[in-house]
């Protein structure tokens, strides 16, 4: 209604003053242009504090006054009843206007002032809460990881929350080991390029494919570690040098082999267990077995039990730079259980 009302006005002003109708049509639109803008910002007021419209309006005012000093003087020849004067002179007034208006609610931002104190709505914070979360809860998972394959077995455990981001950039050096001549590298893409698809079609993973490239970055890692470092994520890798350098540029990393040595079992001495004799050891009468996270059991006495089952008992554990070892002796108090 105010906007009709407007309208109407310009065009009657118009018509009146000048007796031109383009100029009445002119006024038409000068009022409708008028009303849109009243409305617009009387909308935009309900969601401003009283204190930020007050140096909005403060900024407003000393544009205009600033400008009016200035320029009465140059604008006073103009003011003999040419309509070229009037519209420059309101011209100026607009844009000085304009930008006071501007320039007070910039400082009333930068300053704090007209932020409302009132506490946050609990559903609003939760929610920003949430995106926040969403944005530092990326985890990148490179090649190595892929071809590795045990990141879909991590993933359906639930352990690693949040969302699988897989940049393009890793998708085509997937593809292009994928396509090696090299059949060992070939088998490996493949292998990379299963994974991928058994993850995306779990229903209970999170997985995103990112269309991101760097053109001026030749390496993937180094791309990886841009990317991490843009969405504000981690990077799950196997890649020993990947993780070196990814810490020192303090990125966060999930390497699974620290996983897997972090969830070895933990074994005293004096325990029993069960393991198969897979081979001869170096050492007179020994035997070799091989614990399921790969941990190389050294059994006394066992060089001719080789393919046999065998209970044994733990006699120490030794941590060496290269993994970790234990040594066993044969126990004789309980037979080995055969599923």
């Amino acid at each position: 209604m105010l906007v009709l009302i407007s309208a109407i006005l310009g065009f009657l002003i118009g018509k009146g003053y000048w007796h031109n109708d383009f100029l009445s049509y002119l006024g038409l639109l000068f009022g409708f242009t008028i009303g849109f803008i009243v409305v617009s910002v009387e909308k935009s007021m309900e969601s401003i504090s009283t204190k930020k419209i007050l140096t909005g309006g403060i900024g407003l005012f000393i544009g205009l006054f600033i400008i009016n000093y200035i320029t009465y003087q140059l604008f006073q020849s103009f003011f003999t009843g040419s309509d070229l004067g009037y519209i420059t002179y309101a011209f100026v007034n607009f844009v000085a206007g304009y930008l006071g208006l501007i320039i007070g609610l910039r400082v009333s931002d930068d300053f704090g002032i007209g932020t409302k104190q009132q506490q946050p709505d609990t559903k609003d914070l939760r929610d920003r809460n949430a995106g926040k979360e969403l944005c530092r809860n990326y985890k990148v998972i490179d090649t190595s990881s892929l071809i590795d394959g045990r990141i879909l077995d991590v993933s359906k455990t639930g352990f690693i929350d949040g969302t699988f981001a897989i940049p393009t950039f890793v998708l085509h050096e997937l593809q292009h080991i994928a396509d090696s001549q090299d059949p060992l590298k070939r088998v490996k893409g493949r292998r990379g390029l299963d994974i991928l698809k058994e993850l995306r079609e779990d229903k209970n993973i999170n997985i995103e494919f990112i269309d991101a490239d760097y053109p001026n970055i030749k390496e993937v890692d180094a791309k990886l570690i841009a990317f991490a470092k843009e969405k504000d994520g981690k990077i799950i890798t196997t890649d020993f040098n990947l993780n070196k350098v990814a810490q020192v540029r303090n990125i966060s990393v999930l390497n699974i082999n620290d996983l897997v040595k972090a969830l070895r079992p933990i074994l005293l001495p004096g325990e029993i267990m069960t393991v198969l004799i897979a081979k001869e050891g170096r050492e007179k009468n020994q035997g070799i077995a091989y614990m399921d996270d790969g941990t190389m059991v050294v059994v006394e006495d066992a060089i001719k039990l080789v393919g046999s089952v065998l209970n044994v008992t733990v006699t120490s554990v030794l941590q060496t730079s290269s993994g970790r070892m234990i040594f066993a002796r044969i126990s004789y108090e309980k037979e080995p259980e055969l599923n």
